[in-house]
């Protein structure tokens, strides 16, 4: 989604964000509701993949979780 408005978030487009699995997990944190205004998300996309690079070992086997992290170092690193 691409906007002129710097504060639009998915949950201004979708009226339903889903997934299974680790989509659920990144769906719930992209449309749950933020502590301080409840008509803004409580997490951005940044934070979400700084919440999986985080908590991967926690969350996945330790396959899955070296996975996501080389899978997104390139997000974290362009240079990488």
């Amino acid at each position: 989604v691409v906007s002129k408005d710097e504060k639009a978030a998915l949950v201004d487009y979708f009226d339903v964000i889903a997934g299974t699995s680790t989509g659920g997990l990144i769906a719930a944190m992209l449309a749950a509701p933020g502590l301080n205004d409840p008509s803004r998300p409580a997490f951005t996309a940044k934070q979400i993949l700084q919440v999986y690079l985080d908590f991967s070992p926690s969350i996945f086997n330790q396959t899955a979780a070296s996975f996501i992290k080389l899978a997104y170092s390139d997000l974290k690193d362009p240079t990488a």
